[in-house]
């Protein structure tokens, strides 16, 4: 396959290898959403995972001009469309390489595998990325674009920290022509030995204020749960909500949600002026509001001395309840 063959069939297949790395960024990014807490994607993703093409001159070269020796050197290039997920720990890449594998949508293969890698050469700091190489199964057509079987795209899963290496060092490191110095190659392995301390830390710090937390999680799931069966709506999560459950965390029983679900039933006035109130009131579409009420009936000398939030938000609750903030 020459030259001008390759171009000419990269002009007329670029469309279809876009498509599917639309499709196959789409299929990840929704089953993420689906398996995270809601709203938390954005911050799980540190990089906007875009879909790239090979620019027709770099798909030239790599096919015929970097000694690859490929006997079909179009076909045996992958990464003609490839897309970077990229995340903050280690253990996160085990969520996006679950959703990969367990697509129907497509066939993929592990490229690259940094861990195993690891295993193979455990007195080696190299460059670190997770590779899959995933592939359309059945001809389809995606928006009046054909994507025929068997079109590929590249997929790397890494950390921030990896991320950061490889944008310093890939190119000019590991795809280069002339190798370099030693020196060089010393700090370049001096540097990933210190992202992979580094992931350690993060993983066990990590994993030492989710234990931390568990208790505030649980006591916001009873508040959120509590919530829409009280309201039939769904709440918000603003940070006040966390505001309120820090400040009033230690007053919170084990057996919380039956002392809230009673609280309501006596009270049932309270659920009235939040749904009342939710559609044009900040506060009142934040599940937190409930353990508020709860804190007020039952303490309010201790509500006024915890509230975090200004005193005039407090006001209207102490009133609803028959209490003064003044005495």
């Amino acid at each position: 396959m020459n030259e001008q063959e390759i171009l000419d069939r990269w002009a007329r297949e670029e469309p279809s290898f876009r498509a599917w790395a639309v499709v196959v960024k789409e299929e990840i990014c929704r089953e993420l959403a689906a398996s995270l807490h809601p709203n938390v994607l954005d911050s799980f993703l540190k990089v906007e995972p875009r879909p790239r093409l090979k620019d027709a001159r770099s798909l030239v070269d790599k096919a015929l001009y970097r000694g690859k020796n490929y006997e079909d050197p179009y076909q045996a290039i992958t990464d003609k469309a490839g897309l970077r997920f990229v995340v903050l720990l280690t253990s996160q890449i085990d969520e996006v390489e679950r959703i990969i594998c367990g697509s129907t949508l497509w066939t993929c293969s592990k490229d690259r595998d940094y861990e195993s890698e690891r295993v193979l050469r455990p007195q080696e700091f190299g460059y670190q990325s997770v590779h899959y190489v995933i592939t359309c199964d059945q001809d389809r057509t995606v928006d009046a674009v054909a994507i025929s079987r068997g079109t590929t795209c590249e997929v790397q899963v890494r950390t921030l920290l990896q991320h950061a290496h490889s944008e310093l060092t890939h190119d000019s490191i590991y795809k280069g022509k002339k190798a370099p110095t030693a020196n060089v190659s010393r700090v370049v392995a001096k540097t990933m030995a210190l992202i992979e301390v580094v992931d350690d830390f993060f993983e066990s710090v990590t994993r030492d204020l989710r234990d931390a937390s568990a208790p505030a999680r649980g006591n916001w799931e009873v508040l959120q749960a509590a919530y829409v069966a009280a309201t039939s709506r769904s709440g918000e999560s603003q940070a006040s909500n966390y505001l309120i459950l820090d400040a009033f965390g230690s007053l919170i029983p084990a057996d919380f949600r039956a002392i809230l679900d009673a609280f309501l039933a006596q009270n049932g006035f309270v659920t009235d002026i939040i749904k009342e109130r939710a559609p044009r009131q900040h506060l009142f579409r934040q599940p937190a509001i409930l353990l508020a009420y709860w804190v007020v009936h039952q303490s309010p000398n201790r509500a006024k001395e915890m509230w975090p939030l200004t005193a005039d938000e407090l006001r209207p609750i102490f009133g609803d309840l028959g209490k003064s903030m003044d005495n």
